[in-house]
């Protein structure tokens, strides 16, 4: 197995303005071993533990938030996320906002990236080569009109989903139904429409998913606010 971890790092877009500030997202995707279709009532093996990814922005990079994951240690200009163990074959993903401001037309340096984890049965903690991760700034108007890059698209709606599941949840312990109720047929709406528009079937899971448990959780939680307006 080559390294212990492999890795993408995919920008949600090739290019950005240079005379201007620019909001982009990373993708960051890793996985053990080799990809392969999951077996049936099979554990996967674990590879590694304490898995951490270490991050330094360059001076003119600003960070927003983490999708995915919660920061637990932030220097300003360098951050570490810990993102648990590692098994063969189980790919794991993450979204990382960042504000970029105005740079000269060309390639600039955006970000280095470093893996930190520990080999499974071993307490010494191994690390990768450093790797740098580049932004193309230009006032090219044809390459800055370019799409957005919807497989990273595709994972931050994905990770978001988790986000809205929880508040909503939250929202029908409170006692507001109809908010929680919102919350997740909005977001399966918005899923709805990226999966007709790409045909993907995930995203189509997904806003069904969120569907379901719209109905199950509107069935399940009494409405508060109406409850304590009938009683007023």
């Amino acid at each position: 197995m080559q390294s212990g971890i492999q890795e993408n790092f995919t920008w949600n877009r090739s290019h950005v303005i240079a005379s201007g500030s620019n909001k982009v997202t990373l993708l960051v995707e890793w996985y053990g071993g080799s990809l392969r279709q999951p077996r049936k009532r099979s554990t996967p093996k674990l590879i590694a533990q304490d898995v951490q990814l270490h991050l330094w922005f360059e001076p003119q990079v600003s960070l927003i938030r983490v999708h995915g994951a919660k920061v637990m240690k932030n220097l300003g200009q360098s951050i570490m996320i810990p993102l648990g163990h590692l098994y063969d074959g189980v790919k794991q993903f993450i979204a990382i906002e960042l504000v970029l401001q105005a740079q000269n037309a060309g390639m600039h340096g955006v970000l280095s990236a470093q893996w930190k984890f520990k080999e499974k049965n071993k307490e010494r903690i191994k690390e990768l080569p450093v790797k740098e991760l580049y932004m193309n700034f230009t006032y090219h108007t044809g390459l800055l009109k370019q799409q957005e890059n919807f497989h990273v698209r595709k994972h931050v709606m994905l990770l978001e989903s988790q986000s809205i599941l929880k508040e909503a949840i939250q929202q029908f312990e409170c006692g507001d139904v109809e908010r929680g109720e919102w919350l997740l047929r909005r977001k399966g709406d918005e899923m709805l429409i990226e999966a007709a528009r790409f045909t993907d079937e995930r995203l189509l899971e997904e806003a069904d998913m969120l569907y379901q448990l719209s109905e199950h959780y509107v069935s399940t939680y009494p409405n508060r606010k109406v409850l304590k307006i009938k009683n007023g």
